[in-house]
């Protein structure tokens, strides 16, 4: 073989590597949230509205997401008494890193949700995962809701 070419098998190696070395990281915490909602139409035919929530990290079995927060928007439909619909959340994490992901009730099967970006040490990040809400809480506002949701899945960092 020539030199050339030991260099490139070298290299290849090399950036394989480095991507194996990227840590995927199994993450499963409770976020605790406050909502408000804007409704576009609700009646016997169609309930359609736009949600924007802020929450924080209750509980967290991985440390990333101890003390984190999110703020997210998107627009859901109810159809048969279920969610329908997507949106996005950006991440804020303690240090200042942050993430942007999107979620999505599907009109079948389970919720999912897609890092995107992010900053700092999340900056590359990708991975997936899923959410099911724990309770809701009551809330004076009409337009508001409450309650906590248990998020799982995996987190890659580069």
């Amino acid at each position: 073989m020539t030199t050339m070419r030991h260099l490139k098998i070298g290299l290849l190696l090399g950036f394989a590597a480095a991507g194996a070395l990227a840590a995927e990281t199994a993450y499963d915490f409770t976020v605790c949230t406050t909502s408000k909602r804007v409704m576009l139409e609700a009646n016997a035919d169609i309930v359609a509205f736009g949600v924007e929530n802020w929450g924080t990290v209750a509980s967290s079995s991985t440390k990333l997401f101890e003390q984190a927060s999110t703020h997210c928007v998107g627009a859901l439909r109810i159809v048969g008494g279920k969610p329908v619909g997507k949106g996005m959340c950006k991440w804020a994490f303690v240090g200042g890193d942050s993430g942007v992901g999107e979620w999505e009730y599907p009109l079948n099967g389970e919720p999912t949700w897609n890092w995107l970006a992010g900053s700092g040490k999340l900056k590359g990040v990708t991975g997936k995962g899923t959410f099911k809400e724990v309770f809701s809480a009551p809330i004076s506002d009409p337009a508001m809701s409450g309650g906590c949701r248990r998020d799982w899945g995996t987190i890659n960092l580069p």
